[in-house]
């Protein structure tokens, strides 16, 4: 992977993000997740959390990583070497990369897990921002630093836009253990009532007793789980 200077830095407020396209994915459908992906950002993403984003799409043999300076770069490709459906890290600049398939072929909601990347990039670029917080860890409630993941926590629900799925979200409020259960929206389709709960096949990676544990949703899938927890220890 290339190094990227000290010296260039992404813009936090309105970044730009850039999606390549190097899987065998039509480059005509890659472009129309594109647009519904911008649409979420635009319409039902910024409302709740105030941070905006370009989304640029690339097409295979179009360079992709040649993105302008400061953009963050996700890229899709064929099948995961890892088993990992999707994944963001940093070195330098935010990068991300989505699987579209696995060795049993086309993966169908990979569209899904794209939209899982980018929102998360957005609100947690540098993959280091946490909320003190409580979680229920060893039969018990614990407090918790747990992880600004936005999608982690309802990663099992999906809803479309023009046709194509994309990840629920939790609000900003769902970081703020203050709030009442059922005051507010605490996802964008209701999948949670309360601070810190986890819907079904959901989870969230968070510092308890000084340790980084995984706490999971009921029932929630161990091989879903993101590589985002590696780059967080």
């Amino acid at each position: 992977m290339a190094k990227v200077s000290a010296a260039v830095r992404f813009d936090r407020d309105s970044p730009t993000l850039v999606i390549s396209n190097r899987s065998r994915v039509d480059d005509a459908d890659a472009r129309r997740v594109t647009l519904a992906l911008q649409k979420q950002v635009d319409r039902d993403f910024f409302p709740l959390w105030g941070w905006r984003a370009r989304l640029v799409f690339r097409g295979r043999g179009t360079g992709g990583r040649h993105a302008p300076p400061g953009a963050m770069h996700l890229i899709l490709r064929n099948a995961s070497p890892d088993a990992y459906a999707g994944y963001h890290f940093i070195d330098g600049l935010p990068e991300a990369e989505v699987f579209t398939r696995d060795a049993d072929g086309p993966l169908a909601d990979w569209q899904a897990t794209l939209s899982h990347e980018v929102l998360e990039m957005v609100a947690d670029p540098g993959v280091n921002l946490y909320a003190r917080g409580y979680l229920r860890h060893g039969g018990r409630r614990r407090t918790a630093f747990v992880a600004y993941e936005v999608c982690d926590p309802v990663q099992a629900n999906s809803y479309q836009i023009d046709g194509v799925p994309v990840s629920d979200f939790v609000t900003p409020e769902w970081f703020e253990p203050e709030r009442e259960p059922g005051s507010l929206k605490f996802s964008f389709r209701d999948s949670v009532t309360r601070p810190f709960e986890l819907a079904d096949g959901g989870y969230i990676d968070a510092y308890i007793g000084g340790e980084l544990v995984t706490v999971w949703g009921d029932p929630a899938r161990p091989k879903e789980r993101r590589y985002r927890r590696a780059i967080r220890r």
